[in-house]
């Protein structure tokens, strides 16, 4: 339930909505209004989670190499540091320090869950860094070690199963992707219940890719109907059901409702500034949303106005070089070009292409979405 640039971004120059791919541990937000003092591992998880991931991600390292003792605590403050560089859009250099941990060479890693962990990890930033297909090799190369160890009904072959499907479907093979989702969503039902946070999380998966595979109306269907079981189980301003409600805002404007997609936005983004927090990445996205879907109600002066503010506040937040940065810079060209602003598009998009042939390569979906668009104002 995660809000991402993925596949919107390929198929109509936007800003869609990801399911639940990141390392599952790391979703729930850690508690930090109790009294008490935080460890570490919980300092480093309420500052990523305050929207200064790349801080969080040199508090982990730091607090790593005061903890002289091998063992668990140090290996989770490596692989903590490794998940908020990857937040920070540094996936690259995410994957080289779990390489590191996974070798030993950084704190070095307790038993063998800790290992599958670690391999997920990698695989799973390896995607995030443009190569879905690498991503979903150690996907699949991981899953039969991991059945051998652990059994097929334990939640760590459930999550590389999910991997697994995902992968597979960014990598294009989404009828597969399909299938499997039907296949892990029976035996989620099984061995976690229908409850289950995981549960939940995979029937999100499943209307996403239905979506994906051409059924819209098929994907709002299966969104609206798992958004009251979310808020059911897990609470109405739980991280999940604040995702949930922007699944279906999002799919209600897919299917031409765009004025009710601005509604749902716009108290959605409320919503996520009072239990998230203003700078949170996810309530960032949130205002990415209702800027793009201004511009498709046909308002682009709104959305530009609303997305130019948005942009410096996700540069401050996470950085000049963050995928979102990217996602709110492409569809400020796209609606500065709608309005007739095609020199400011084209300033914009220049600019924009280079960098992402820099980070992301000149072949990532995200680079050639930005150059197609440059290449129409070019015209």
């Amino acid at each position: 339930m995660i809000v991402s640039t993925t596949a919107f971004l390929r198929r109509n120059n936007g800003h869609g909505v990801l399911p639940e791919t990141r390392p599952y541990r790391f979703n729930h937000r850690s508690a930090t209004g109790t009294a008490a003092p935080l460890d570490p591992l919980s300092e480093v998880f309420a500052l990523g989670f305050a929207g200064d991931a790349l801080a969080a991600a040199e508090l982990a390292e730091k607090a790593a190499s005061e903890h002289r003792e091998p063992g668990r605590t140090r290996h989770e403050l490596g692989q903590a540091g490794a998940f908020w560089l990857g937040v920070a859009g540094k996936a690259r250099q995410a994957v080289g320090r779990l390489e590191d941990l996974l070798g030993g060479q950084y704190c070095g890693v307790p038993d063998d869950r800790a290992v599958f962990e670690v391999r997920g990890d990698i695989a799973y930033w390896r995607g995030e860094s443009g190569d879905a297909r690498g991503a979903l090799e150690l996907f699949e190369q991981l899953l039969p070690d991991v059945v051998a160890a652990l059994g097929r009904d334990d939640t760590h072959v459930l999550s590389a199963r999910n991997h697994v499907a995902y992968w597979r479907g960014v990598a294009g093979d989404i009828r597969t992707a399909l299938n499997e989702y039907r296949e892990l969503l029976t035996d989620h039902e099984r061995v976690l219940g229908t409850d289950d946070r995981d549960t939940l999380m995979v029937r999100n998966n499943l209307a996403f890719w239905r979506g994906e595979s051409g059924d819209a109306r098929g994907a709002l269907e299966l969104f609206e109907q798992l958004l009251p079981d979310v808020v059911a189980a897990l609470g109405q301003e739980d991280f999940y059901a604040l995702s949930a409600r922007n699944n279906v805002a999002y799919w209600r404007g897919f299917n031409g409702d765009v004025a009710g997609a601005l509604d749902h936005y716009g108290v959605l983004l409320k919503d996520c500034e009072t239990t998230l927090g203003t700078r949170n990445y996810h309530t960032l996205t949130t205002r990415l949303q209702l800027g793009l879907w201004s511009g498709v109600a046909g308002r682009p002066d709104d959305a530009i106005e609303s997305l130019g503010g948005l942009l410096s506040d996700v540069e401050d937040t996470l950085g000049t070089s963050h995928e979102l940065g990217y996602s709110v810079r492409h569809q400020l060209a796209r609606w500065y070009g709608v309005r007739g602003d095609v020199g400011q598009a084209f300033t914009i998009l220049e600019r924009l292409v280079a960098e992402q042939r820099r980070v992301l390569g000149s072949n990532d979906y995200r680079t050639l979405a930005s150059q197609g668009l440059l290449s129409r104002y070019s015209r």
